[in-house]
């Protein structure tokens, strides 16, 4: 069964404090915060779980918590910018998306550069205004981004990009504000990282849901938070391809995998409506306590937006497979080594 609580901080819930998932709560059965989010909902219970239905580890590799070692990243893209980049066209050609501005993340990064002249509202305002100028969207599992939003999607054919080793990211929320790390994940001085920030090759950016707003996908602050890498620092690219059979061993695998996880989760119930889920991945991503245990929290930690279409019922999970399998690259490989 899946249930949802209120987030609250809870000191055994660190999903970067043991093992690709983090700590999660005990088998057996849980009550689930009467006083959640929604409000007035009575409390859920949380059964004993089937032996059969463990999941294993089937995406505890694909969690994505702890930053800095990331190197390979995928962005879904559109028919008319794949033409523009086998005609020879630059990886990061547009500031902003049209009809969406600059997303986000760059929009509250620039809002950071401008309010003081501290060494870490400079590197904010080099960044947003100079070093990813323009930039793509990108996430380390291909699958996580691909139905994007309703009536909101990034397109069916997938970029993948590699970093340099030398690469540092950069991560931003409200709630953080702003820290770069190397690749080992181990803090850079902001004076050091302002005095180069060429080495910045991605930056991590978390949002902070607002359920006082209106969701309006990726591009605009909603009701939803959501998780992102942008990308746009050609000078730490080490390559990126296009068609690759790289690529295609990928998506062959996330399909495998997602099959996997649909025979697992076909056993077990799914409880609450949908915003209970969502309102439980938010509880996830920000690395307080939730309802979601084993194979279910590795699922949500590998994903970068709750979107409900991202609910993992039988029915969203098969639509997924078959986007995937819609998405299998066409065409002959291309593969651009910025460097030489």
């Amino acid at each position: 069964m899946l249930a949802t609580q209120a987030c609250g901080n809870a000191a055994n819930q660190n999903p970067g404090a043991g093992g690709a998932g983090g700590a999660s709560a005990s088998a057996g059965a849980a009550s689930v915060n009467a006083g959640a989010p929604w409000g007035g909902q009575p409390t859920l219970e949380i059964p004993v779980e089937d032996p059969a239905c463990t999941g294993g580890k089937l995406l505890d590799d694909q969690v994505v918590w702890k930053i800095g070692g990331q190197r390979v990243f995928y962005s879904w893209t559109t028919d008319e910018q794949v033409a523009e980049l086998r005609a020879g066209g630059p990886l990061f050609s547009r500031s902003e998306s049209p009809g969406k501005g600059r997303g986000l993340a760059m929009t509250q990064l620039a809002a950071l550069g401008a309010a003081s002249d501290k060494p870490v509202n400079q590197l904010a305002a080099t960044l947003a205004g100079t070093t990813f100028a323009k930039m793509r969207f990108s996430w380390p599992n291909p699958w996580a981004t691909l139905m994007g939003w309703p009536g909101e999607t990034y397109g069916n054919q997938l970029l993948q990009i590699t970093l340099r080793p030398e690469a540092w990211i950069a991560t931003y929320s409200r709630s953080e504000g702003l820290v770069v790390v190397d690749a080992n994940g181990r803090e850079v001085d902001v004076d050091v990282a302002l005095s180069q920030p060429e080495r910045i090759g991605a930056i991590y950016f978390q949002s902070d849901g607002d359920g006082s707003q209106v969701h309006c996908g990726t591009f605009f602050q909603g009701a939803v938070a959501f998780r992102e890498f942008v990308l746009g620092n050609l000078q730490m690219v080490q390559s990126w391809s296009l068609a690759t059979p790289e690529i295609s061993a990928r998506l062959q695998a996330d399909i495998a995998v997602l099959e996997a996880v649909r025979v697992d989760l076909a056993c077990r119930e799914l409880s609450g409506e949908q915003s209970y889920w969502t309102e439980d991945v938010q509880c996830v991503f920000a690395g307080e306590e939730s309802a979601a245990t084993g194979l279910l929290r590795s699922y949500d930690l590998a994903l970068g937006l709750p979107s409900e279409l991202y609910y993992p019922s039988q029915d969203n999970l098969a639509a997924l497979i078959a986007a995937l399998k819609v998405s299998l690259p066409q065409g002959e490989p291309l593969v651009v080594n910025p460097g030489g």
